[in-house]
């Protein structure tokens, strides 16, 4: 069944109205479906209906809610703050990490990092990732959409990680624990924080401030691997050990 996002979606209400141009050219133009067909509607916020087309017009497209799902909340939780590496690779990120489940992704302010959004340019760029992220969700049937964050220096989220969860720092600073090894002594309803460095690694000051925030410092193993990879690596490793 097709599927298209609805942010502003209560299902509380038996009509609603779908008005964002892209998901109208898209169900109109691209897919063109008629009055009365069925679709799914879902609003990033663990909640999705079953709808019938009632009518298409330009600058709307009104269904009926016939069913209501609503996904279980689990308390775990599921963070990656990564340096942004070049190209559109964070955006390749940002589609994987969506369908693996991240439910938050912060692009990393680092020292080495090569690639920092300007201030003027950061709200397009993140409605550009926001854009991913709900695509992404759309194919992969996920009810929420992740929280992508400004660009953020790894400092101020050092100094804002919940005392509670679990916080991994892959480097490769000389951490001998591959992180296999530390999720499986973990709880597995603690929230977890991911950290990927920039092509070149974090600096050793950069991995001591992480460790005297609560960081662990683990390895991803004996191969050096590109930000994209060591990101879904790590986030993998977690979503198959901590569910």
């Amino acid at each position: 069944m097709h599927r298209f996002y609805l942010a502003s979606a209560d299902f509380l209400n038996q009509h609603l109205t779908i008005t964002d141009g892209g998901e109208i050219h898209h169900l109109k133009d691209v897919l063109r479906l008629k009055k009365g067909a069925v679709i799914q509607i879902f609003n990033g916020q663990n909640q999705e209906a079953d709808t019938v087309i009632e009518s298409i017009q330009e600058d709307g497209i009104k269904v009926s809610v016939q069913s209501v799902r609503q996904a279980i909340v689990q308390n775990f939780k599921l963070v990656l703050a990564c340096a942004v590496p070049k190209k559109d690779k964070f955006e390749w990120i940002i589609e994987k990490c969506t369908e693996l489940g991240v439910e938050k992704i912060i692009p990393l302010k680092t020292q080495r990092g090569q690639v920092v959004f300007p201030l003027e340019k950061m709200p397009a760029k993140l409605a550009r990732f926001e854009k991913v992220a709900i695509n992404a969700a759309k194919q992969s049937n996920r009810l929420m959409v992740p929280v992508i964050t400004p660009m953020t220096e790894l400092k101020d989220v050092l100094a804002h990680l919940n005392p509670q969860g679990l916080h991994l720092f892959p480097s490769m600073n000389d951490h001998p624990r591959h992180i296999k090894d530390v999720l499986l002594k973990a709880q597995s309803n603690l929230p977890v924080t991911i950290f990927i460095g920039p092509e070149g690694d974090f600096t050793p000051q950069e991995a001591e401030a992480a460790l005297k925030a609560g960081c662990v410092p683990v390895s991803l193993g004996d191969t050096v691997l590109k930000v994209e990879t060591a990101a879904i690596a790590a986030v993998s490793f977690v979503r198959l050990t901590l569910r």
